[in-house]
């Protein structure tokens, strides 16, 4: 009989921790779970898994996330906006005009998807 597999822990993050405690601020903020978790978009098991500190959400969940609670990723993190104007500033980087290209080029996006899908596939 093969030797029984042990599981893996866990690898905790900071920035899963970092998540999992401003979702409980935000939270709290809110009216408690029940009130939040639709605001976030995401299933209760999801939620629960980020909460913990245990899930891997990628970057596009975290934008969703933040999407929905309009707010940036930034802020979802706990970060104000003049955190990464600076950081970006350093780099040379104009964070008003980034945040405008990304939504021009989300927009172009959408727009395209949606001109996808209404196309008639051929008879």
């Amino acid at each position: 009989m093969p030797p029984v597999r042990k599981p893996l822990p866990i690898d905790h993050s900071i920035l899963n921790e970092m998540l999992a405690i401003r979702l409980q601020q935000l939270e709290i903020e809110n009216g408690g779970m029940e009130a939040f978790l639709p605001k976030t978009g995401l299933a209760r098991g999801t939620y629960y898994t980020i909460l913990r500190g245990v899930g891997n959400p990628t970057l596009r969940t975290m934008e969703r996330i933040a999407s929905s609670l309009n707010m940036s990723v930034l802020e979802l993190l706990g970060f104000e906006a003049a955190d990464a104007r600076r950081a970006l500033k350093k780099n040379g980087v104009d964070y008003d005009e980034l945040v405008s290209a990304i939504g021009k080029k989300n927009r172009a996006d959408r727009g395209l998807a949606r001109q996808t899908r209404s196309r008639k596939l051929p008879s």
